[in-house]
């Protein structure tokens, strides 16, 4: 019990810093060539683990333990302002244990998906945002993805840039753990 709560306090001061360095106000730069990032950690289970946009995902699969809660902590950034960050899933087998806060929201997408974001904005531009929160499995023997995309405001010339990542999810009865492909 005292490990998981040294893992979770960790994961506040993780979560804390994180908020200090990227939601810090900012300029738009005239030209804006710098791709986004975005942060996403997952831990329960015995599992934890931050995936960023330097990961491979077309070789890895997450495989998540059916009917269990994970904590995570999602975060997008970028030095010249972020337009919008996003986080894609498929609502029939990712359910969240606490409410969405403000100001990120949430949008149904089709009849298999929604998404969770969160929009700058231009007038008063920010070097990004994160999200924390619990999320629970459901389903068996089931291949979801989750995809992740932050969009900068691409300077004052308008050409944004974009970072966009889908990582495959396989829930069933197993260990939590990334696997090779």
């Amino acid at each position: 019990m005292k490990t998981n709560s040294i893992k979770n306090i960790k994961n506040i001061v993780l979560a804390i810093a994180i908020l200090f360095f990227i939601s810090c106000e900012t300029d738009i730069p005239e030209t804006d060539t710098t791709t986004p990032t975005f942060s996403f950690n997952i831990s329960g289970d015995g599992f934890n683990r931050t995936f960023t946009q330097d990961d491979d995902f077309s070789s890895i699969q997450l495989n998540l333990r059916t009917d269990t809660t994970y904590d995570f902590i999602f975060s997008g950034a970028d030095t010249g302002g972020v337009d919008r960050i996003s986080w894609q899933y498929p609502h029939d087998y990712i359910e969240f244990s606490e409410e969405i806060p403000v100001p990120w929201e949430t949008t149904t997408l089709t009849f298999l998906s929604s998404s969770i974001y969160w929009d700058g904005d231009p007038t008063n531009p920010t070097t990004g945002n994160i999200l924390t929160g619990k999320l629970v499995t459901n389903g068996d023997s089931i291949s979801i993805s989750f995809s992740f995309v932050v969009k900068d405001f691409g300077g004052l010339d308008g050409a944004s840039n974009t970072i966009e990542e889908s990582m495959t999810i396989y829930i069933d009865n197993q260990n939590t753990e990334v696997i090779s492909l």
